[in-house]
């Protein structure tokens, strides 16, 4: 099997191949706001490099979210038009999971972040690669303190991190990996994407849906002229 994932839910996306032996080929670029003009290059590139044609590849891994409202649109819109065309299967996966999957390893808790702007977040509690809460929207101060009792260290990872690190080193339990390595890598995205899909997992392009986590400044917008004219 091989599997094509691409994520482009921030500013840093790109793609990637993985099939049964491992990694093939990956594409990973701080991209801010192209990811209409750069995601299908990207993937055109990495599959040539790689000596592989899209009808190659057993089924897609897309980050559905949460993050960026456009990029989340584009990397759907992409991976449903390639499914659509061949008639292969997506399978869906949030940031916070490919994050916990690119550390599973990590012998205890795993805390993915994802930046949601003015210091608060988007994150999710995992242990050897399996969720232990749902997937929320928080102020990072909440967070902390809610973990300053944990008798165990826990990583934090994602772009989240990264930005806050020095919130984070307020708590002695915290390890936060170099910015490199910290951030959310398309082959984790792809290399869950296959294990999923060994397990049954997948669905068809129409059935597939943005993992929102909160509305966009659009949606805000609409809703408070809307209340004003109900007023």
């Amino acid at each position: 099997m091989i599997v094509l994932g691409i994520d482009t839910s921030s500013e840093l996306g790109g793609a990637a191949v993985v099939s049964e032996q491992g990694l093939v080929a990956e594409y990973f670029l701080r991209i801010h706001n192209g990811h209409s003009e750069r995601i299908v290059p990207a993937v055109e590139r990495l599959l040539s490099d790689s000596g592989l044609n899209l009808t190659d590849i057993t089924a897609f891994a897309v980050v559905t979210g949460p993050g960026s409202f456009t990029g989340i649109r584009v990397g759907l819109a992409t991976v449903k038009g390639f499914a659509y065309s061949l008639g292969k299967k997506i399978v869906p996966i949030t940031a916070m999971e490919a994050l916990a999957w690119q550390f599973r390893g990590y012998p205890h808790l795993i805390v993915p972040l994802i930046d949601a702007r003015r210091r608060e977040v988007f994150t999710q509690a995992f242990r050897d690669g399996q969720p232990v809460n749902g997937a929320r929207h928080c102020k990072l101060s909440d967070l902390l303190a809610e973990l300053a009792d944990c008798s165990e260290p826990v990583l934090f990872s994602g772009q989240g991190a990264v930005n806050y690190r020095e919130n984070l080193a307020e708590l002695p339990q915290a390890v936060v990996p170099p910015n490199e390595q910290a951030v959310l890598r398309p082959s984790s995205a792809a290399g869950l994407g296959l294990d999923l899909l060994r397990r049954g997992a997948g669905q068809s392009w129409d059935e597939v849906l943005p993992f929102y986590m909160r509305k966009s400044s659009a949606e805000y917008q609409f809703d408070t002229v809307e209340s004003k004219d109900e007023s």
